[in-house]
C-alpha cells in the first residue's frame, strides 16, 4: 500500500525540500541531450522543484527536451521549404515533413501528460482556473489605474 504524500509544510518534507533546493537538476546519462536540447531541458525542469524529480521523470523529461527541440529544428525547414512540395511530374502535394512536424507535436503532448505538465494538472479544474484568471485580470486593471502602486 502506498502512504499518503506528506503535507508540504510538515517539517520532513521542508527539510527534504531544501536539501535539494540548491541541488543542480542534469539530465540522466541514459538520454543523452545535445546543446541545443539544454535550454528545453531546463524550461522542463522548472516545471517542479527539484526535489520532486524522480529517475524516470527525468528520463521522460529529457525525451521531451529531445522531441521539443526536433520540433523546432523541424518547423524552421518546413517555413524555409514551405508547406507544398512538388513530386517528380510537378504535382502539387503537401509537404511530408509536416506529418513529422504533427508527430513531434504529438509526443509532445504525449510527454507532457506523461509528466503531468498539461493544464488540468497544472492549475486544476477548468472553472477554478477560470475564477483565478478572472481575479488577476481585475488586479492587472486594478494596478493600470493606479500609478502610485509599487510594482
Amino acid at each position: 500500500m502506498v502512504g499518503r504524500k506528506a503535507r508540504i509544510d510538515s517539517a520532513d518534507e521542508i527539510v527534504r525540500v531544501m536539501a535539494k533546493a540548491s541541488s543542480e537538476v542534469s539530465p540522466p546519462t541514459n538520454v543523452p541531450l545535445d546543446a541545443e536540447d539544454m535550454p528545453f531541458f531546463q524550461s522542463v525542469i522548472a516545471e517542479y522543484a527539484r526535489a520532486d524529480w524522480s529517475a524516470h521523470q527525468l528520463e521522460l523529461a529529457a525525451m521531451l527536451a529531445r522531441t521539443m527541440a526536433d520540433l523546432t529544428r523541424e518547423q524552421q525547414m518546413l517555413r524555409v521549404e514551405g508547406g507544398v512540395a512538388y513530386s517528380d511530374k510537378g504535382t502539387p502535394v503537401a509537404n511530408p515533413r509536416k506529418s513529422i512536424v504533427q508527430m513531434h507535436a504529438s509526443s509532445i503532448l504525449s510527454f507532457r501528460r506523461s509528466l503531468s505538465l498539461h493544464a488540468r494538472a497544472q492549475a486544476g479544474e477548468a472553472r477554478d482556473v477560470a475564477k483565478r484568471r478572472d481575479a488577476a485580470k481585475g488586479i492587472e486593471g486594478d494596478a493600470n489605474q493606479d500609478d502610485d502602486l509599487l510594482a
